[in-house]
């Protein structure tokens, strides 16, 4: 990602709630969107245990659609210094890539992993996703809705990687 000279780089936050996410610009608004992993699960995802190709294809649509009425509204979000994806459900995402329960500080989720995390997920039952080292009871059934969440912003970011946070500040449940 390239920052305009004369910019200073900034930090682009998506903090991922369960109904909602929240994208912040470091010093800029902030804009809710309607896209959180049980949104997802539950809309796009018609609450599927396995989602057919169509299903995912459309979430990750209303993932970039969403992010799109973002980027209208404040275009300099196409170039941020880093990205950071926060929640649980980010968390949980990179457990399950890194294989471990152990999320370190600083820690990076390369795209070509994301994708491969999704590829694998997306075609296992509830049964057999389970059993990914790193994934929770609580997110067997929320994982698909988070890569389609977290690829679908890498994708229309152009993002080869994003940094995942990885303290627990949930707050609140959006």
């Amino acid at each position: 990602m390239n920052v305009p000279t004369g910019q200073a780089a900034r930090r682009l936050t998506i903090d991922i709630a369960d109904r909602s996410s929240t994208v912040r610009l470091e010093d800029g608004p902030s804009y809710e969107i309607p896209v959180g992993p049980l949104t997802i699960r539950d809309g796009d995802l018609g609450g599927a245990a396995t989602p057919t190709p169509a299903q995912l294809a459309n979430a990750l649509g209303t993932v970039h659609d969403h992010l799109d009425d973002v980027l209208i509204a404040a275009p300099a979000m196409l170039e941020p210094a880093t990205v950071v994806v926060r929640g649980r459900h980010a968390r949980s995402l990179a457990r399950v890539e890194r294989g471990s329960d152990d999320v370190p500080a600083g820690y990076r989720l390369r795209r070509t992993d994301a994708d491969e995390v999704f590829r694998i997920v997306a075609t296992e039952t509830p049964r057999d996703r389970i059993h990914n080292p790193g994934l929770d009871a609580e997110h067997v059934d929320t994982i698909i809705p988070t890569c389609c969440i977290v690829l679908g912003a890498m994708r229309r970011l152009a993002l080869d990687e994003v940094e995942v946070d990885p303290f627990d500040d949930d707050s609140e449940v959006r």
